[in-house]
């Protein structure tokens, strides 16, 4: 069983790679010139179009958004590349959230190894600010 799974990464790989090299021909970008966009170098893109190696999830996103082509598209889940912005999952506030997010890298991946845990303690936070805030106010008047 343990095999099944790394063949099933391997075909997604293989289609990833395919998908991204005729995405990126057919927006007409070259490998540098797409590496620039999305922050990677171009030898990075040489590896994924090639199925050396598998980007991020962040640097998925990011390739999304330029090649305006879905993730599930890339990824072998759909035939379809168009990116559908009247029925996007993700509202407009939490793409906000999550480019903000992914401008901090060392707090992004902190939140990606364990994310109920990291919301946990953002939370926590959020509510001692909250109460020092309400302690101040009434120190004050």
């Amino acid at each position: 069983m343990a095999n099944h799974g790394k063949e099933n990464m391997k075909d997604v790989k293989e289609i990833f790679a395919a998908r991204l090299k005729k995405m990126r021909t057919e927006r007409g970008y070259s490998q540098p010139g797409l590496a620039k966009r999305i922050g990677v170098s171009d030898r990075n893109i040489s590896n994924y179009e090639t199925g050396y190696s598998f980007p991020s999830i962040k640097v998925l996103y990011r390739i999304s958004q330029v090649l305006k082509v879905s993730i599930d598209y890339l990824l072998g889940l759909t035939n379809h590349p168009e990116l559908d912005e009247t029925n996007d999952a993700v509202s407009n506030p939490e793409k906000k959230l999550l480019e903000t997010l992914s401008n901090e890298p060392d707090l992004y991946q902190l939140m990606l190894k364990d994310p109920e845990k990291m919301a946990n303690r953002i939370y926590r936070t959020w509510n001692l600010i909250r109460e020092l805030n309400d302690h101040g106010d009434g120190e004050n008047t």
